[in-house]
């Protein structure tokens, strides 16, 4: 299994949206790309829901796009606040 993420949820607050969902890692893959769905990202951020005492993710994002990177095999949630886009 490689590196998975999902959105379960969305909401908008204004001309901000609010995107979650969740990411998973095989025990050999420490991140990849999460889809927002669209939109300049605004804030980003994890919690961590195995390995909670793994190092903090780091992650940058482009358009939409954020490239998280973990330690190996962290699963979890995680959150972005987008500006325009779907």
């Amino acid at each position: 299994m490689a590196f998975a993420s999902t959105i379960t949820g969305s909401t908008v607050m204004g001309n901000v949206r609010f995107v979650y969902g969740t990411f998973t890692n095989a025990a050999a893959d420490n991140g990849g790309d999460i889809e927002t769905g669209g939109g300049t990202v605004l804030g980003f951020g994890t919690v961590p829901t195995s390995d909670v005492d793994a190092a903090p993710p780091k992650y940058s994002a482009s358009s939409g796009t954020v490239t998280l990177v973990t330690g190996y095999g962290v699963d979890g949630n995680w959150f972005a606040f987008l500006y325009g886009g779907g």
